[in-house]
């Protein structure tokens, strides 16, 4: 059993980037093969909808070939991949006037004049990896995470989803960390309690087997 090395991996996509920005054209193929399948999952966990995944795929990986020569290194090239990836989804969505805004105040935690909340939610952030690819509750999950306003939703897409760090995800949205920090808090405070009544039964019927 072979197993890949994180840091020849890296060498061998530093290697794509710059034949590719020498005017190696051959080699986009094999730089393409690396992220469409990454373009693809988060193009679908934004848009929902697979023709629109298709199409943002295709759009990223052409704006990666005409554009690679304006990647300077300054971040990771898997942030400008993720970055350009976003933008496109967005576009998208835009073009199609899909967009759609709710409050989360409705959904936040309330809480009593001294400060403490008022209602037991349930925390499932700790069951967030397994769950998201259960069959059991992925659908359950994805219908709470599309009701996210924009901003929350990409950042906890690329957190807890795509698994990118705190910082890798402050440089694909050019936010400070701060920033994601909040944002990501926001968002796991929003869908802990939207999901709390089902990760209650959830914990119950994985006590009872």
């Amino acid at each position: 059993m072979s197993f890949s090395n994180p840091k020849q991996d890296k060498t061998e996509e530093e290697k794509l980037v710059r034949d590719l920005q020498a005017g190696k054209s051959e080699v986009f193929d094999k730089l393409a093969a690396l992220y469409q399948k990454k373009i693809y999952a988060l193009s679908f966990n934004l848009t929902r909808n697979a023709m629109d995944s298709e199409d943002v795929m295709q759009e990223v990986l052409l704006t990666l070939f005409k554009k690679i020569h304006t990647f300077q290194g300054r971040s990771a090239f898997s942030s400008w991949v993720y970055r350009i990836t976003v933008n496109t989804a967005y576009m998208k969505l835009r073009s199609k006037k899909k967009e759609k805004s709710i409050s989360l105040e409705e959904l936040y935690p309330s809480f009593s004049g001294a400060g403490f909340q008022q209602e037991k939610i349930q925390d499932w952030s700790e069951h967030t990896e397994s769950l998201l690819f259960a069959n059991e509750t992925r659908e359950i999950i994805q219908k709470a995470v599309d009701l996210l306003p924009d901003k929350e939703k990409v950042v906890f897409l690329l957190r807890d989803v795509e698994g990118l760090s705190t910082e890798e995800v402050s440089e694909v949205l050019e936010l400070t960390i701060p920033a994601v920090k909040s944002r990501l808090h926001r968002a796991r405070l929003f869908l802990r309690k939207k999901l709390s009544h089902y990760f209650e039964e959830y914990k119950v019927r994985k006590e009872l087997k």
